[in-house]
């Protein structure tokens, strides 16, 4: 579903729309692009790419462009403000544990 807020960007206000819900293939690209499962300990390799492809595929409406280029060129307070609000649907945390839940069993049985 989208979801909207509104942003100051260079004193006016601005809307920002995003999907609060990422198709499960999309979701599933980036994160095997950003994480690396074989490494127990940094199950994420660059939370950077992480945030940067979150916000890129989730943002529907800016008034900039939706691309890596236009998002570089927009000051960081202000993105910082979009991926923090973007974010919210989708916490990484909550994501990474789903994923790695079918392997407790696997962990319990070797104990």
């Amino acid at each position: 579903m989208k979801q909207s807020f509104q942003i100051d960007i260079n004193g006016k206000p601005e809307t920002i729309e995003y999907e609060d819900d990422m198709a499960f293939g999309k979701l599933e690209s980036i994160i095997t692009r950003c994480a690396n499962v074989s490494k127990d300990s940094s199950l994420l390799n660059n939370i950077q790419m992480y945030r940067k492809e979150i916000v890129l595929n989730a943002l529907t409406k800016a008034p900039f462009d939706i691309s890596s280029e236009g998002i570089d060129k927009v000051g960081y307070k202000v993105m910082q403000k979009i991926t923090e609000e973007v974010l919210k649907a989708y916490p990484l945390g909550d994501y990474l544990n789903s994923m790695m839940k079918p392997f407790e069993n696997l962990t319990n049985l070797k104990g």
